[in-house]
């Protein structure tokens, strides 16, 4: 059984079609890059047949294109372009200085303004306010509709992405590029600021300048070649019986504290997992988590790569939880945070609550290219227990809820309420009522 430390993440290719301004470059460089790449996916690639594309024409293609450009903008342009016709996640190249544009913003940013928004009915939302953080200072609340930043209208950030998409090619992750490009605007530097505007609930504009703070969480060297991560873990109980927790990535520096919670609250009936707007990780951290929610070796996840099958079992932790699991999920929930609730669902093992996500989830090898560049690629396609596919599809939740903005304004999650209910109802149940 070959099993890797699998990454998966959710990772944004940014799209340069800037021919004119950039670093210049030759031909045999250009050529050097484009063999480096084609090879690599000519050779490991899981899908040998490329998803019907003529892969060696799709070469001679691209080849003259290219050979000509003078810039590397232009040559992550037309790379990008190409391996974007395979309409899977988790392939695409970055330039060393967009390495930190090239995920979830809360992954990498050392400043943050302290809020968080979804992009709900062609509006972008504010979901969630850090307490202390200068968003709060403002007077900025959950329910509240940001307008513009920095000037620039909130439909700018969505033309942005919808003329230049990545795959797959979905409504949910549409939706996932706009939020993820919006709540990229309230990091960055510390010391920086933001001006934005908004309107509250009773549709009244304001107008402030957010300050980015410095991060009080952990930052570490995750993956070789990709820039050091952050990422917390919050938890508590929500009542005598039901607990809750939420981490924002499937990261080594979290294991430790979110194994601690579910020890913690082991004798509750229930534990609330929160992943939404969790962007992925290493397969051990997720694996080690899994494990802590089954009493017996179980047919977790199977791994497709080039004529092979890795099967994944599960192996019981010595003292498992073994109370009712309720996964909270979104359309920012993605890659490990998909596998983990899809293989959960699929084993009858949590109930999931929340929103279909946008099917990110293929595991991904990062190759280092010269001057700090990188090119990653998916060398293996993720498949539940059930043989279920889970790229482009997603997970489709057992309950499914969308945010509502009048919920958010009276300071109430709905989502997470209904979470609840259904801890509740699973302890009638229990009690004979």
């Amino acid at each position: 059984m070959r099993i890797k430390t699998y990454y998966i993440f959710t990772i944004i290719f940014p799209v340069l079609f800037s021919f004119c301004q950039g670093q210049e470059t030759s031909g045999d460089y250009n050529i050097r890059i484009l063999n480096t790449v084609w090879n690599t996916m000519n050779e490991d690639y899981f899908d040998t047949t490329f998803n019907g594309l003529d892969w060696e024409k799709e070469y001679d293609y691209y080849k003259p294109l290219v050979e000509s450009c003078k810039t590397k903008d232009s040559l992550f342009f037309y790379l990008n372009q190409l391996v974007f016709k395979l309409n899977v996640s988790h392939l695409g190249l970055v330039p060393a200085e967009e390495a930190n544009e090239s995920g979830d913003p809360q992954l990498y940013f050392d400043g943050m303004a302290g809020l968080q928004i979804r992009y709900i009915n062609d509006e972008a939302v504010i979901i969630s306010v850090e307490k202390n953080s200068s968003a709060e200072k403002a007077g900025i609340r959950p329910g509240f509709i940001i307008t513009k930043l920095n000037g620039r209208t909130i439909g700018s950030f969505v033309q942005e992405k919808r003329d230049n998409p990545t795959p797959p090619f979905n409504d949910r992750n549409f939706r996932s590029l706009i939020a993820q490009n919006i709540n990229r605007q309230f990091y960055g530097e510390p010391g920086d600021s933001i001006s934005v505007a908004f309107k509250d609930g009773k549709e009244l504009m304001h107008e402030a300048n957010l300050l980015l703070e410095d991060r009080k969480s952990i930052k570490s060297e995750v993956i070789p070649g990709m820039p050091p991560m952050y990422a917390n873990v919050s938890h508590h109980l929500i009542n005598d019986s039901t607990a809750y927790i939420q981490f924002d990535a499937f990261l080594p520096q979290v294991l430790d504290s979110t194994l601690s919670a579910i020890r913690k609250y082991i004798n509750c009936s229930c534990i609330i997992l929160d992943l939404r707007g969790n962007p992925g990780g290493l397969f051990d951290v997720r694996k080690t988590l899994a494990e802590q929610f089954v009493t017996d070796s179980t047919l977790f996840w199977r791994y497709q790569s080039r004529g092979t099958v890795d099967d994944v079992f599960l192996l019981p932790s010595s003292n498992p939880y073994k109370g009712k699991l309720i996964i909270l999920i979104d359309e920012l929930s993605t890659s490990s945070s998909e596998e983990f609730a899809g293989g959960m669902k699929a084993i009858g093992r949590a109930t999931i609550v929340g929103e279909q996500t946008p099917g990110k989830v293929l595991t991904m090898e990062v190759v280092p290219l010269p001057e700090g560049a990188f090119f990653i690629y998916p060398n293996q396609q993720t498949l539940t227990s059930k043989n279920e596919v889970l790229e482009a599809k997603g997970v489709v939740p057992d309950v499914i809820v969308e945010l509502d903005k009048k919920s958010l304004l009276k300071g109430i999650d709905n989502q997470l309420m209904l979470a609840i209910e259904l801890s509740v109802l699973n302890d009638d149940e229990n009690n004979g009522h």
